[in-house]
């Protein structure tokens, strides 16, 4: 594929434009998981645009975008904050003249015993994941509507499915945004928009070995029978095929990226 260049080989299965045509908006778009995804989508012919709170990590990825022949958008936002919200809704449509995805990917974690969790850390995480995701899908929903339809993506975690020792604040707020994206699969089907929850596993970024004190212990690769943490890139085609016609009758799903995490026994010796 032309202009593959830093997304990953595994997104060579789809067609070139596959999503050529379509804006799509992905928040924490300048590292880790949101960069992989916002690349993948240009190669596959979507416009492209970025948000998060630092333009010095969109800039360099929007570059990226537009050397790959699409069109790209970076503004900054901060989604706890509903007006900041609206704002980055209309530059987007305002620059590239529609959304027609949403990826809710910000997200915010650390490590910290639950007793020791405090009120300004709980609302910190919580705010960013749930509130985030719940302000930008209500935002750019009201474009979809009038467009049509549109795709909306959450991703979540796998530590929302049972429990999530040391990082209460995380899973609660995955766990949060499962449930609404099952909630407005239902309610706005009729309009058109599509709903989804992709769920990664134990992904190796840097935001994941900043909250982890610089690396991954290896005790977790004890639960994951694939035997090794996963990787941005791992998460892509996933995303790539539910923001495309290819799942024009998938809504309301939780589609896991986990090595098969979830299907092993929780250990308790951290």
């Amino acid at each position: 594929m032309a202009g593959l260049g830093d997304t990953p080989a595994s997104t060579e299965i789809f067609t070139d434009d596959l999503l050529g045509g379509e804006v799509a908006l992905i928040t924490g778009g300048g590292t880790g998981i949101g960069e992989q995804i916002a690349l993948a989508f240009a190669d596959h012919g979507a416009d492209v645009a970025i948000a998060s709170r630092d333009m010095d990590h969109l800039e360099p990825v929007a570059e990226k975008i537009e050397e790959k022949g699409q069109n790209a958008c970076a503004t900054t936002v901060d989604v706890r904050e509903y007006e900041s919200v609206e704002r980055m809704v209309e530059t987007t449509v305002d620059e590239l003249g529609s959304i027609d995805i949403l990826v809710n990917n910000a997200g915010a974690n650390f490590v910290t015993p639950t007793e020791e969790l405090t009120p300004n850390g709980w609302r910190a995480v919580v705010g960013t994941i749930l509130d985030g995701t719940a302000y930008c899908t209500f935002a750019a929903a009201e474009h979809m509507r009038e467009q049509g339809g549109g795709v909306i993506l959450a991703m979540g975690a796998t530590n929302s499915e049972r429990g999530a020792p040391f990082h209460a604040h995380s899973g609660a707020g995955k766990a949060g945004i499962h449930n609404l994206m099952q909630t407005i699969a239902a309610e706005w089907a009729e309009d058109g928009i599509r709903a989804n929850t992709v769920a990664p596993g134990v992904i190796e970024t840097e935001g994941i070995k900043g909250a982890t004190g610089g690396s991954l212990p290896d005790e977790l690769l004890e639960d994951i029978p694939s035997g090794r943490f996963g990787t941005a890139a791992d998460c892509v085609p996933t995303v790539v095929f539910l923001a495309s016609p290819a799942a024009a009758y998938v809504t309301g799903g939780y589609f896991t990226v986990d090595g098969g995490q979830l299907t092993a026994p929780l250990p308790f010796d951290f």
